[in-house]
Protein backbone atom coordinates (compact mmCIF):
# COMPACT_ATOMS: atom_id res chain seq x y z
CA UNK A 1 0.00 0.00 0.00
CA UNK A 2 1.26 3.44 -0.89
CA UNK A 3 1.99 5.94 2.45
CA UNK A 4 -0.47 8.32 0.26
CA UNK A 5 -3.18 5.77 -0.05
CA UNK A 6 -2.73 5.55 3.91
CA UNK A 7 -2.99 8.58 5.16
CA UNK A 8 -5.93 9.54 3.56
CA UNK A 9 -7.91 6.78 4.56
CA UNK A 10 -6.43 7.79 8.11
CA UNK A 11 -7.51 11.43 7.79
CA UNK A 12 -11.39 10.27 6.46
CA UNK A 13 -11.37 8.04 9.41
CA UNK A 14 -11.23 11.03 11.52
CA UNK A 15 -13.44 13.17 9.81
CA UNK A 16 -16.28 11.05 8.30
CA UNK A 17 -19.10 10.57 10.48
CA UNK A 18 -19.42 7.32 12.15
CA UNK A 19 -21.20 4.86 10.14
CA UNK A 20 -20.15 6.34 7.21
CA UNK A 21 -18.95 3.92 4.24
CA UNK A 22 -15.33 4.55 3.61
CA UNK A 23 -14.74 3.24 -0.21
CA UNK A 24 -12.02 2.72 -2.79
CA UNK A 25 -12.22 2.45 -6.51
CA UNK A 26 -8.46 1.02 -6.43
CA UNK A 27 -8.00 -1.68 -9.17
CA UNK A 28 -4.68 -3.22 -7.07
CA UNK A 29 -4.01 -1.53 -3.65
CA UNK A 30 -4.24 -4.19 -0.80
CA UNK A 31 -8.34 -3.09 1.00
CA UNK A 32 -7.37 -5.02 3.75
CA UNK A 33 -4.20 -2.88 4.40
CA UNK A 34 -6.07 0.11 3.96
CA UNK A 35 -9.02 -1.07 6.62
CA UNK A 36 -6.40 -1.68 9.08
CA UNK A 37 -5.83 1.99 9.36
CA UNK A 38 -8.75 3.06 10.13
CA UNK A 39 -10.94 2.48 13.60
CA UNK A 40 -13.63 1.29 11.33
CA UNK A 41 -12.36 -1.04 9.30
CA UNK A 42 -15.73 -3.08 9.27
CA UNK A 43 -16.93 0.57 7.12
CA UNK A 44 -14.26 -0.02 4.06
CA UNK A 45 -14.95 -1.74 1.37
CA UNK A 46 -13.59 -1.43 -2.40
CA UNK A 47 -16.05 -0.43 -5.61
CA UNK A 48 -13.40 -1.13 -8.46
CA UNK A 49 -15.31 0.75 -11.93
CA UNK A 50 -14.16 0.39 -15.30
CA UNK A 51 -12.69 2.51 -17.29
CA UNK A 52 -14.23 4.39 -19.17
CA UNK A 53 -16.30 4.02 -15.54
CA UNK A 54 -19.21 6.68 -17.51
CA UNK A 55 -19.94 3.61 -20.13
CA UNK A 56 -18.97 0.40 -18.37
CA UNK A 57 -21.59 -1.38 -16.61
CA UNK A 58 -19.62 -3.45 -14.53
CA UNK A 59 -18.88 -2.54 -10.39
CA UNK A 60 -17.05 -5.01 -8.68
CA UNK A 61 -17.59 -4.42 -4.84
CA UNK A 62 -14.75 -5.86 -2.81
CA UNK A 63 -15.25 -7.67 0.41
CA UNK A 64 -12.41 -6.65 3.11
CA UNK A 65 -12.33 -9.52 6.03
CA UNK A 66 -13.60 -7.37 8.66
CA UNK A 67 -16.51 -5.45 5.96
CA UNK A 68 -20.08 -5.29 7.76
CA UNK A 69 -22.99 -7.49 6.10
CA UNK A 70 -24.64 -4.17 6.10
CA UNK A 71 -22.01 -1.97 4.26
CA UNK A 72 -21.95 -4.71 1.67
CA UNK A 73 -25.62 -4.69 1.05
CA UNK A 74 -25.55 -1.06 0.88
CA UNK A 75 -22.75 -0.68 -1.65
CA UNK A 76 -24.45 -3.21 -3.55
CA UNK A 77 -27.88 -1.46 -3.21
CA UNK A 78 -26.13 1.85 -4.22
CA UNK A 79 -24.78 -0.04 -7.18
CA UNK A 80 -27.46 -1.18 -8.79
CA UNK A 81 -29.26 3.09 -8.46
CA UNK A 82 -26.39 4.00 -10.14
CA UNK A 83 -27.22 1.69 -13.23
CA UNK A 84 -24.30 0.01 -12.31
CA UNK A 85 -24.03 -4.64 -12.80
CA UNK A 86 -22.53 -5.13 -9.59
CA UNK A 87 -20.71 -8.52 -8.33
CA UNK A 88 -19.29 -9.05 -5.15
CA UNK A 89 -15.64 -10.43 -4.79
CA UNK A 90 -13.25 -11.12 -2.19
CA UNK A 91 -9.74 -9.52 -1.95
CA UNK A 92 -6.89 -10.86 -3.94
CA UNK A 93 -4.41 -9.13 -6.24
CA UNK A 94 -5.95 -7.85 -9.46
CA UNK A 95 -9.44 -9.55 -7.99
CA UNK A 96 -11.68 -11.36 -10.61
CA UNK A 97 -10.72 -9.44 -13.66
CA UNK A 98 -7.89 -8.33 -13.62
CA UNK A 99 -6.41 -11.43 -12.79
CA UNK A 100 -8.20 -13.66 -14.89
CA UNK A 101 -6.63 -10.99 -17.50
CA UNK A 102 -3.24 -11.31 -16.48
CA UNK A 103 -3.20 -14.91 -17.10
CA UNK A 104 -4.61 -14.67 -20.40
CA UNK A 105 -1.66 -12.19 -21.33
CA UNK A 106 0.67 -14.82 -19.43
CA UNK A 107 -0.28 -17.29 -21.82
CA UNK A 108 -0.47 -14.88 -24.88
CA UNK A 109 3.38 -13.89 -24.60
CA UNK A 110 4.21 -18.29 -24.36
CA UNK A 111 2.48 -18.58 -27.80
CA UNK A 112 4.57 -15.46 -29.73
CA UNK A 113 7.87 -16.75 -28.15
CA UNK A 114 6.84 -19.76 -29.41
CA UNK A 115 6.48 -18.09 -32.81
CA UNK A 116 3.43 -16.71 -33.36
CA UNK A 117 2.94 -13.13 -34.40
CA UNK A 118 1.06 -10.83 -31.96
CA UNK A 119 -1.39 -10.15 -35.15
CA UNK A 120 -2.20 -13.37 -35.22
CA UNK A 121 -3.00 -13.79 -31.99
CA UNK A 122 -5.19 -10.65 -32.10
CA UNK A 123 -7.10 -11.58 -35.13
CA UNK A 124 -7.86 -14.97 -33.64
CA UNK A 125 -9.14 -13.58 -30.28
CA UNK A 126 -11.03 -10.60 -31.90
CA UNK A 127 -12.83 -13.37 -34.55
CA UNK A 128 -13.69 -15.36 -31.57
CA UNK A 129 -15.77 -12.52 -30.40
CA UNK A 130 -13.69 -10.19 -27.89
CA UNK A 131 -14.20 -6.35 -29.47
CA UNK A 132 -9.58 -6.16 -29.15
CA UNK A 133 -7.29 -9.32 -28.98
CA UNK A 134 -4.66 -8.74 -25.89
CA UNK A 135 -1.52 -6.83 -27.74
CA UNK A 136 -3.66 -4.01 -29.24
CA UNK A 137 -5.28 -3.98 -25.59
CA UNK A 138 -1.90 -3.91 -24.43
CA UNK A 139 -0.97 -1.06 -26.88
CA UNK A 140 -3.94 1.31 -25.52
CA UNK A 141 -3.82 0.59 -21.95
CA UNK A 142 0.56 1.62 -22.68
CA UNK A 143 2.97 -1.21 -21.82
CA UNK A 144 4.55 0.82 -19.25
CA UNK A 145 2.34 -0.18 -16.80
CA UNK A 146 2.66 -3.69 -16.67
CA UNK A 147 6.26 -2.96 -17.02
CA UNK A 148 6.40 -0.87 -13.72
CA UNK A 149 4.68 -3.25 -11.71
CA UNK A 150 7.26 -6.06 -12.91
CA UNK A 151 10.21 -3.78 -11.84
CA UNK A 152 8.96 -3.19 -8.55
CA UNK A 153 8.66 -6.60 -7.92
CA UNK A 154 11.75 -7.15 -9.37
CA UNK A 155 13.55 -4.19 -7.37
CA UNK A 156 11.58 -6.08 -4.15
CA UNK A 157 14.13 -9.13 -5.32
CA UNK A 158 10.95 -11.50 -6.82
CA UNK A 159 12.23 -13.67 -9.79
CA UNK A 160 10.63 -12.22 -12.73
CA UNK A 161 11.53 -12.77 -15.94
CA UNK A 162 11.88 -10.30 -18.41
CA UNK A 163 9.46 -10.46 -21.47
CA UNK A 164 8.84 -9.26 -24.85
CA UNK A 165 7.10 -6.21 -23.41
CA UNK A 166 9.95 -5.12 -21.29
CA UNK A 167 12.03 -5.40 -24.19
CA UNK A 168 9.73 -2.82 -26.09
CA UNK A 169 9.10 -0.53 -23.20
CA UNK A 170 13.66 -0.26 -22.81
CA UNK A 171 13.40 0.53 -26.60
CA UNK A 172 10.83 3.37 -26.15
CA UNK A 173 7.68 1.83 -27.49
CA UNK A 174 4.93 1.89 -24.76
CA UNK A 175 1.76 1.89 -26.96
CA UNK A 176 -0.61 4.24 -28.69
CA UNK A 177 0.63 7.25 -26.77
CA UNK A 178 4.41 6.96 -28.43
CA UNK A 179 3.29 6.01 -31.82
CA UNK A 180 4.54 2.40 -31.12
CA UNK A 181 4.29 -0.89 -28.46
CA UNK A 182 3.18 -4.19 -30.41
CA UNK A 183 2.18 -2.19 -33.77
CA UNK A 184 3.01 1.09 -35.28
CA UNK A 185 0.48 4.11 -35.31
CA UNK A 186 0.19 6.99 -37.40
CA UNK A 187 -0.48 10.45 -35.82
CA UNK A 188 -4.35 10.55 -35.17
CA UNK A 189 -4.69 7.34 -36.41
CA UNK A 190 -5.25 4.49 -33.30
CA UNK A 191 -5.43 1.46 -36.18
CA UNK A 192 -2.50 -0.91 -35.30
CA UNK A 193 -0.13 -1.61 -38.02
CA UNK A 194 2.43 -4.26 -38.32
CA UNK A 195 5.33 -3.59 -36.97
CA UNK A 196 9.08 -4.48 -38.32
CA UNK A 197 10.56 -3.03 -35.11
CA UNK A 198 8.72 -4.13 -32.88
CA UNK A 199 9.76 -7.55 -34.31
CA UNK A 200 13.09 -6.78 -34.16
CA UNK A 201 13.14 -5.72 -30.46
CA UNK A 202 11.80 -8.87 -29.16
CA UNK A 203 13.56 -10.98 -31.80
CA UNK A 204 16.53 -12.16 -29.06
CA UNK A 205 13.53 -13.79 -27.36
CA UNK A 206 10.68 -15.23 -29.96
CA UNK A 207 11.67 -18.74 -31.44
CA UNK A 208 11.56 -19.02 -34.88
CA UNK A 209 7.99 -18.32 -36.47
CA UNK A 210 5.92 -20.94 -36.92
CA UNK A 211 1.87 -22.18 -37.94
CA UNK A 212 0.03 -22.17 -34.71
CA UNK A 213 -3.88 -22.88 -35.81
CA UNK A 214 -6.45 -20.39 -34.57
CA UNK A 215 -8.49 -23.01 -32.80
CA UNK A 216 -5.45 -24.00 -30.70
CA UNK A 217 -4.44 -20.42 -30.22
CA UNK A 218 -8.04 -19.63 -28.66
CA UNK A 219 -8.01 -22.85 -26.70
CA UNK A 220 -5.13 -21.79 -25.15
CA UNK A 221 -6.10 -18.06 -24.04
CA UNK A 222 -9.73 -19.47 -22.57
CA UNK A 223 -8.14 -22.42 -20.83
CA UNK A 224 -5.73 -19.98 -19.13
CA UNK A 225 -8.59 -17.90 -18.16
CA UNK A 226 -11.00 -20.74 -16.97
CA UNK A 227 -7.76 -22.44 -14.82
CA UNK A 228 -7.78 -18.65 -13.04
CA UNK A 229 -11.25 -18.93 -12.34
CA UNK A 230 -11.39 -22.65 -11.06
CA UNK A 231 -8.59 -21.43 -8.78
CA UNK A 232 -10.43 -17.93 -7.86
CA UNK A 233 -13.32 -20.57 -7.08
CA UNK A 234 -11.05 -22.92 -4.87
CA UNK A 235 -10.31 -19.59 -2.86
CA UNK A 236 -13.50 -18.42 -2.30
CA UNK A 237 -13.08 -15.12 -4.14
CA UNK A 238 -15.92 -15.52 -6.19
CA UNK A 239 -18.95 -17.35 -5.06
CA UNK A 240 -20.00 -18.97 -7.84
CA UNK A 241 -18.71 -19.56 -11.99
CA UNK A 242 -21.65 -17.60 -13.10
CA UNK A 243 -19.97 -14.35 -10.78
CA UNK A 244 -16.63 -15.16 -12.75
CA UNK A 245 -18.58 -15.02 -16.01
CA UNK A 246 -20.44 -11.81 -15.15
CA UNK A 247 -17.10 -9.94 -14.80
CA UNK A 248 -15.52 -11.09 -17.98
CA UNK A 249 -18.84 -10.58 -20.24
CA UNK A 250 -19.68 -7.11 -18.75
CA UNK A 251 -16.00 -5.59 -18.17
CA UNK A 252 -13.48 -7.46 -19.96
CA UNK A 253 -14.93 -7.74 -23.38
CA UNK A 254 -15.72 -11.72 -23.39
CA UNK A 255 -18.24 -12.22 -26.51
CA UNK A 256 -21.86 -12.38 -24.34
CA UNK A 257 -23.15 -15.19 -26.57
CA UNK A 258 -20.53 -17.33 -25.72
CA UNK A 259 -21.37 -16.88 -22.07
CA UNK A 260 -17.95 -16.33 -20.08
CA UNK A 261 -14.94 -18.21 -19.83
CA UNK A 262 -16.69 -20.25 -17.27
CA UNK A 263 -19.50 -21.55 -19.24
CA UNK A 264 -17.65 -21.97 -21.95
CA UNK A 265 -15.26 -24.07 -20.50
CA UNK A 266 -17.72 -26.33 -18.91
CA UNK A 267 -19.50 -26.67 -22.35
CA UNK A 268 -16.15 -27.87 -24.25
CA UNK A 269 -16.01 -31.02 -21.48
CA UNK A 270 -19.41 -32.26 -22.51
Amino acid sequence: MTREAGGLFENLDEICKPGAILATTTSSLPIIAMAKVTSRPQDVIGMHFFSPANVMKLLENVRGDKTSDQVVATTMAVSKRIKKIPTLVGVCHGFVGNRMLFMRGIEANKIILEGATPAQVDKVIFDFGFPMGPFAMSDLAGLDISFLHREAARARGEMIPDTPGDLLVRAGRKGQKTGGGWYDYETGDRTPKDSAEAARVIAPMVGPQRTMSSEAIVDRLLAAMAAEGQAILEEDIAASAADIDLVEVHGYGFPPRRGGPMFHAARQTK
